[in-house]
């Protein structure tokens, strides 16, 4: 089974403007350490960190930026 990727309004501009591919995001949210920001959760993958929401096989995204 697949999970999926649902990016917000706001996290598919940003994508846009900041040239983050849908891949890098992934590898972030799978691979990178993580912290909780409330009930957010920040993944931290190399240079990049992504803010989403997390329900099961289902990650929203909020943002992602460089750091």
């Amino acid at each position: 089974m697949k999970c999926e990727f649902q990016p917000s309004r706001h996290a598919k501009d940003q994508m846009i403007f900041r040239g983050v591919s849908k891949k890098e995001i992934m590898d972030c949210i799978l691979k990178g350490a993580k912290r909780l920001y409330g009930k957010k959760i920040i993944s931290v993958f190399g240079k990049l960190e992504v803010v989403f929401f997390k329900k099961p096989c289902h990650y929203f995204v909020i943002t992602a930026y460089w750091r």
